[in-house]
């Protein structure tokens, strides 16, 4: 009897001598990444993310790379129109000065008889001015009027009137103007096919005047949005071998530059 008080302060000092690292939780790795979640009883795997989610992530990541591309072919137009009416303007301006500087010089040298009545006192005589060689006034008045509907924006008016000079007026010079404009003009309005035939017309037509490094450019912007990318790729590299240098030329290469990115 005496014994049983140290047997039973034995025992209770027995189970506090439980080792503590025994109630501690067991750590695993799971999955790919070793990752673990502690839970009340211990650990868990982390949920893998269901195929629905990654699908969805790579349905949106597709979406979004196709809005960008529509973005940058839209900020691509916007600045092609701009550029075109920059062109448009500079034909204008330089239209002006030639038949400024034709006025300059007079058809008719002045009779002698007519510069001796000048000195003497006598009426002075009215010099005629030659027209614009090679573009009667009605026939610059027709382009004119064509140029002036396509500065402002007025696309479908512009072609009917660029087609209409060139059919009364065959053999001007400048019917590869008007085709190039109408080609212009078609391709904003998104007829592609109509555009080409208007830009072929002034590569084919007119091989030596100066609208054709910007036609044959053309042809190959209008040939990329068709898809026909082998003839495009045609196209722009013949603008960069037969007009280096040439501010065609530059923006051929740099639509090729972003065929190669495209993977096109």
């Amino acid at each position: 009897m005496k014994h049983q008080p140290r047997i039973l302060l034995a025992s209770m000092l027995a189970s506090l001598m439980v080792p503590l690292h025994a109630a501690e939780p067991e750590w695993r790795s799971w999955g790919a990444g070793g990752e673990t979640v502690r839970t009340a009883q211990g650990t868990a795997p982390a949920p893998a993310p269901s195929q629905t989610i990654i699908n969805e992530i790579m349905q949106r990541q597709q979406q979004l790379q196709l809005e960008l591309r529509e973005m940058r072919d839209l900020v691509e137009r916007q600045g092609y129109e701009i550029e075109m009416l920059k062109k448009a303007n500079k034909d204008s301006y330089a239209d002006t000065d030639r038949r400024l500087r034709a006025l300059e010089q007079p058809a008719t040298a002045i009779a002698p008889d007519a510069v001796h009545g000048s000195v003497e006192g006598a009426a002075p005589v009215d010099m005629a001015v030659a027209p614009v060689a090679g573009a009667p006034g009605g026939e610059q008045a027709a382009y004119d009027q064509a140029f002036g509907l396509l500065k402002e924006g007025k696309y479908a008016q512009s072609i009917k009137a660029f087609d209409a000079f060139v059919q009364a007026h065959p053999a001007s010079p400048n019917v590869p103007n008007a085709q190039y404009w109408s080609g212009e003009a078609r391709y904003v309005q998104g007829d592609l096919k109509g555009a080409l035939q208007q830009f072929d017309l002034v590569v084919k037509g007119a091989p030596a005047h100066p609208k054709v490094p910007d036609a044959l450019l053309k042809i190959g912007y209008v040939l990329y949005d068709q898809k026909n990318y082998a003839r495009a790729r045609e196209a722009l590299n013949k603008v960069k071998e037969q007009f280096p240098g040439s501010q065609a030329a530059s923006l051929a290469d740099q639509r090729l530059k972003r065929m190669q990115q495209e993977g096109v």
